[in-house]
């Protein structure tokens, strides 16, 4: 097809495409948007080959393009965004927040940090906020540090998550902030410039909608970033969403605002202390809220210590009670001793890598010791797999997706990516074998991946359908990414252990420093 002329958005399918983003994402877009829906939509249209918007509802309204849903979102969400931008946020943190919290921690507190950055664009503020925490804190391991960085846009997430910039976007930045925490990708003066592991490893990057009754996050935080992003929506919905970031706040907390917004008349929750940001009005308790009974809430050592009006948390973590690690829940979609009998695609992965497929795919992989979790989308037949060896890394130079607590989260936003839902992710879970025997529990391995990977998938909400753990062999498995079938085959001892002595060559630089770390934290 040829374009002579753009199609014309008439005003019903304006007011189709109106209310479609209210109801996703609760924008809310004016009656003087109408142009600028039909010229952002205009490149679906063209991408899809399509010749009127009519057509165009007709495939989003349908259920049966879940991936264009996604970008139909992407389209109409407005990005702007630079680093340090309205700096006195930031300002703040140097000269009150960062120092109130080094102190608590001197007078015997958690060394602990948590910032959500909830609407963080192309990830220009998200690093701008790990720029200001390494210029306070500098690299002190004994801090435990962790920025939060969402979006409802997958695309400017992607984009955010790579962390590289082109000159004009970093223009601005004082040069030695530059040259500390960015690094070029190539000699060219004209090149564009990558963030250094320094900030990277600060930062989780993660889809969530506000608009939505529950945000899929267990940790209390000390300092909120939604700047720019009310203006979008409403008044019951800028409500509904302060009150909401209330419940995930402390108590001596900061909601930081955009310049042109204001809580006046949205909450009683929240107090002005100037320049857009905004403290917990303890006067006016939080509404009564029960948790979930599967509910599993970190962080709790950084949780208000005195909350009437919500349910109390624990002192610490609760641990949850495992079974012994030889055991087995192989439900149905797990069939042993087994080969594909199709002639699909087959991708292997091996340690600290992660595949996801929105077409029919075998993933395959061998376990020894290690995890590997098959996540998958059965309405949109989008499916993956990590591989990884330990649960959490204090390390900055290691591959992430070697650590649990990261390749989870590439594996979700992978998935994601190639247009499954978060909410309807299943998982299977596989390996964790006590491949090599020692006298010390702390010294298992295996154990330590299976707890790891059952608390996470308990946390975030994800049902386990099958697993095989524990146990003292190795295993092949290989996973269809349409069907979530598994194969599995168990190795006889010897290649067992081969395979783990590769394996374990890695880990065991590090373990006894990972293993020691109990209390791994997850947004």
């Amino acid at each position: 097809m040829t374009m002579l002329q753009e199609p014309k958005l008439t005003e019903r399918d304006f007011k189709s495409f109106k209310g479609l983003i209210y109801k996703l994402a609760g924008i809310a877009l004016a009656d003087s948007k109408q142009i600028m829906v039909q010229g952002r939509l205009s490149k679906r249209l063209r991408a899809l080959d399509m010749d009127s918007f009519s057509e165009y509802w007709e495939l989003i309204s349908s259920n049966q393009a879940p991936e264009e849903v996604t970008r139909f979102v992407n389209a109409l969400t407005t990005n702007k965004t630079d680093f340090y931008r309205e700096k006195h946020h930031f300002d703040f943190l140097q000269s009150t927040v960062f120092p109130k919290i080094k102190e608590k921690a001197a007078m015997g507190g958690p060394k602990r940090l948590r910032i959500w950055c909830s609407a963080s664009s192309t990830g220009e503020e998200p690093y701008t906020l790990a720029m200001s925490v390494r210029e306070f804190f500098g690299a002190d391991s004994s801090w435990d540090i962790r920025i939060l960085a969402s979006d409802i846009d997958t695309d400017v997430l992607h984009t955010a998550s790579e962390g590289l910039y082109t000159p004009d976007r970093v223009a601005d930045m004082p040069a030695r902030l530059l040259h500390q925490y960015f690094q070029r990708e190539s000699r060219s003066p004209e090149s564009s410039v990558r963030a250094k592991p320094i900030l990277r490893e600060l930062i989780t990057f993660r889809q969530i909608n506000l608009q939505n009754s529950e945000w899929p996050i267990n940790t209390i935080f000390d300092v909120i970033f939604c700047r720019n992003v009310m203006i979008y929506f409403d008044a019951p919905s800028q409500t509904k969403i302060v009150n909401h970031f209330a419940e995930k706040l402390a108590d001596d907390g900061y909601l930081m605002i955009g310049h042109s917004e204001s809580l006046f008349g949205l909450t009683d929750l929240f107090k002005p202390l100037g320049e857009t940001i905004y403290g917990r009005n303890l006067a006016v308790p939080l509404p009564r809220k029960t948790a979930p009974n599967n509910t599993v809430r970190k962080d709790a050592s950084t949780a208000r210590a005195s909350a009437p009006s919500s349910t109390p948390l624990p002192s610490k973590p609760t641990a949850r009670v495992l079974p012994p690690p030889s055991r087995t829940n192989t439900a149905p979609g797990v069939i042993a001793d087994a080969l594909p009998s199709d002639n699909l695609p087959k991708h292997r992965i091996i340690v600290g890598e992660v595949h996801a497929s929105h077409s029919p795919t075998w993933i395959t992989t061998l376990l020894g010791s290690c995890i590997a979790t098959c996540l998958y989308d059965d309405v949109a037949k989008v499916g993956g797999m990590n591989h990884f060896m330990l649960p959490d890394s204090k390390v900055s130079d290691i591959a992430c997706a070697s650590f649990g607590v990261h390749a989870m989260e590439l594996l979700i936003n992978s998935i994601m990516k190639k247009g499954g839902k978060r909410n309807r992710l299943k998982a299977k879970l596989f390996g964790g074998g006590k491949v090599v025997q020692s006298a010390s529990e702390r010294w298992n391995i295996g154990q330590k991946n299976i707890e790891f990977a059952e608390n996470f998938l308990s946390t975030e909400g994800i049902p386990i359908a099958a697993s095989h753990t524990g146990g003292d062999r190795g295993m092949q498995i290989q996973f269809n990414t349409s069907t979530a079938k598994v194969l599995l085959r168990l190795l006889d001892s010897q290649k067992t252990l081969e395979l783990d002595r590769e394996q374990i060559a890695s880990a065991a630089r590090i373990a006894k420093s990972q293993i020691e770390h109990e209390d791994i934290t997850l947004f």
